[in-house]
């Protein structure tokens, strides 16, 4: 390679790479600028030049660029993320000091994870996971009208927009099943146990139809919607509480007990075992509880996205705030220093603005962060390092932390079970100046796994007897 031997960026359709704000196996997602439109999108960089040598498998190529034309395809639909634009920096551009790769370009979701705002066993209101449904059904609808099946829908593929509307993304595990006129049944295995329909454990070479498939998916993330929980790990004999479904036990407990009427009907429609008698798209419309549109303003919608935090004390450690006189005035100067230096904080309009501070994403001090597992700790940098380091050492084991010491803090990785599977992620842990109160900023990023025990691992952390006493929490 000539010249430097650390390798670049480039400039991807007008946009220039920032801060790393996501990813996980052979791709990363970057926060990305147009410096002459002073556009905001996001770029996922996917590494198709791994060496098998490594142990970690390859990236399947042909899968990827299914997945580049499929989303090209779909992306015109207001509820649907929008591909921006993909090209393939090729492995001899790294000679030249590019970082190789195919880069795709997408919309920013400005809201961040719909799922990171609800809190764990306690979801959202009724009204608001109505609201939600319908804008996900409409997504769906669009892309099977195009012959195409989603085939991973969960939480962690349900973004947000600026304004709170739904955005539905990543089309890594979609497949064709019409084209040309010709229906076709599918007969890949794949998606996250949870959200599976039970006809894709059928035995090998039996194939299924493709729409029942995304609206089971649609059935568990209403009901997680609704209560901050999955109603099993899988559909399948394995799960003691999907066994006790099919015999309706289940829905005698708690939290089944709580939901009524349409909005029970609707559920137990969209999760029938049998795909034939599954509830159809058409079906869905015309259903009594989808006719019957959410009540609530756009004004409402924020603070209702995350009531369950605000009611269990999540959002005054997520996001806390402060009554005081020299708390406020150093809030509000330090809010309009960060707004007048913002790349992205002027094409805001006020409704999205409302949106982004009721949820946090816009914090007191002006900061944007659209991850709320975060918590301030009231000590340096320096001593939360060591602090949270020794913690997690201590409570996860030294082979499942890893730390990595930088100039202005630290990034901790770790690696924790949840249940049969795990969770991962990487706590950044730096000085900041974003509270009077505070002195360190630590930002629990998700890596892989699912959201809601990500959420939760989140929840013990920042209540755990030994960090407590420096967790800064709001009024």
């Amino acid at each position: 390679m000539s010249g430097s031997s650390i390798l670049r960026y480039p400039i991807v359709h007008g946009y220039r790479l920032g801060e790393e704000i996501g990813g996980g196996g052979f791709s990363k997602v970057f926060r990305a600028f147009n410096d002459i439109s002073g556009k905001v999108a996001a770029c996922k960089v996917v590494n198709l030049f791994i060496s098998p040598s490594i142990g970690y498998g390859t990236p399947n190529v042909k899968e990827l660029q299914k997945e580049v034309q499929v989303h090209k395809s779909l992306s015109k639909h207001e509820y649907i993320l929008e591909f921006i634009h993909s090209e393939v920096v090729v492995k001899e551009k790294e000679d030249d000091g590019w970082v190789p790769g195919l880069y795709m370009v997408l919309e920013l979701a400005i809201g961040g994870d719909l799922f990171d705002k609800i809190a764990p066993d306690v979801g959202i209101p009724d009204d608001l996971a109505n609201f939600y449904f319908a804008q996900m059904a409409s997504g769906i609808e669009f892309i099977h009208q195009r012959g195409i099946a989603h085939r991973d829908l969960k939480p962690e593929n349900l973004l947000l927009a600026a304004n709170g509307n739904l955005k539905i993304s990543d089309f890594g595990l979609c497949a064709v099943f019409k084209h040309k006129g010709k229906t076709r049944l599918l007969s890949g295995r794949c998606g996250s146990l949870p959200y599976v329909a039970p006809e894709l454990g059928g035995p090998s070479g039996t194939g299924y139809r493709a729409e029942p498939v995304d609206i089971w998916g649609m059935g568990v993330v209403l009901y997680t919607m609704l209560f901050g929980n999955t109603p099993w790990d899988e559909p399948s004999d394995n799960s003691p509480e999907f066994r006790a479904y099919l015999t309706g036990e289940l829905l005698q407990y708690e939290p089944w007990t709580r939901i009524r009427g349409s909005a029970m009907a609707m559920l137990l429609a969209l999760l029938t075992v049998d795909p034939a008698r599954r509830i159809t798209m058409q079906q869905i419309k015309a259903h009594p509880w989808c006719m019957t549109s959410s009540q609530l303003t756009r004004a409402q919608m924020g603070d209702a996205l995350t009531a369950g935090m605000r009611s269990t004390g999540m959002m005054t450690i997520a996001d806390p705030t402060f009554a005081s006189q020299a708390s406020q005035a150093y809030a509000a100067n330090r809010s309009q220093r960060i707004a007048s230096g913002s790349q992205w904080a002027s094409q805001l309009n006020p409704q999205e603005s409302q949106f982004l501070r009721a949820t946090g994403n816009i914090t007191q001090g002006g900061d944007f962060n659209n991850i709320t597992t975060r918590f301030w700790l009231s000590i340096s940098c320096p001593d939360a390092v060591e602090l949270l380091t020794s913690y997690l050492e201590a409570d996860l084991g030294s082979n499942s932390v890893s730390a990595e010491r930088r100039s202005n803090g630290a990034d901790v990785k770790v690696q924790k079970a949840a249940g049969a599977k795990s969770v991962a992620g990487t706590f950044q842990i730096r000085g900041d100046d974003s509270l009077m109160e505070a002195k360190t900023m630590v930002v629990m990023r998700r890596g892989k796994g699912s959201i809601l025990h990500w959420k939760a691992f989140w929840w013990s952390v920042v209540r755990d007897k030994r960090l407590l006493p420096y967790v800064v929490k709001g009024d």
